[in-house]
């Protein structure tokens, strides 16, 4: 085991140092002397352990001459984890946070689509009048004003669907209006025949 222990230590002293740019040691200085952390650094409550923690510690903690790396070691951890919860602090302390707005919207009701339109329940009342008058309801002319009418239907059933409840569009209500110009003018064409 003590073997081992010496060549982890033998292969740590051979990898090479590197020493970071003057620029981030600047940072790094400038940041922690910033008021935020120094006012955080002063709120911080004052604890004085007992003597015979700092006995303890110090019996425990002599360094030996194989222990000097471990104490380095882990004084540099310890410094690294002290300069990365800084800059994680000052990160989200000094970045502003996003501001909540909100907004209320009144539906215009005129844009709203009727429940029923007109045409449909004309519609409704024609179908009625064909099925007890049978010779008109069969000529091939009432039949495909019968067709144009079911697919202007089905064109209104998707524009209302693109709707919604709520529609924003005035593009779609032009469109809805539009189909229901040209359902009402079959629907005189069909009246007509009758």
């Amino acid at each position: 085991m003590e073997r081992n222990r010496d060549t982890l230590i033998q292969a740590l002293q051979q990898l090479p140092a590197y020493e970071p740019d003057e620029a981030v040691w600047q940072t790094i200085r400038h940041q922690l002397a910033e008021a935020p952390l120094q006012q955080a650094i002063q709120q911080l409550p004052n604890y004085e352990p007992d003597e015979a923690v700092w006995q303890a510690i110090q019996t425990t903690t002599r360094p030996q001459n194989n222990d000097r790396f471990r104490i380095s070691r882990w004084a540099a951890a310890a410094v690294g984890v002290l300069v990365s919860s800084l800059a994680i602090w000052l990160i989200r302390h000094n970045s502003p946070e996003p501001p909540i707005t909100y907004a209320t919207e009144v539906v215009d009701t005129r844009l709203l689509p009727p429940e029923e339109p007109l045409t449909d329940a004309t519609y409704q009342q024609l179908k009625a009048y064909c099925e007890a008058e049978t010779v008109v309801c069969h000529s091939p002319r009432f039949r495909q004003l019968q067709a144009e009418y079911q697919t202007l239907q089905a064109a209104t059933e998707q524009l209302q669907q693109a709707m919604g409840h709520y529609n924003t569009e005035p593009e779609l209500v032009r469109q809805l209006s539009e189909v229901e110009r040209q359902k009402a003018s079959i629907l005189n064409q069909m009246a007509k025949l009758i």
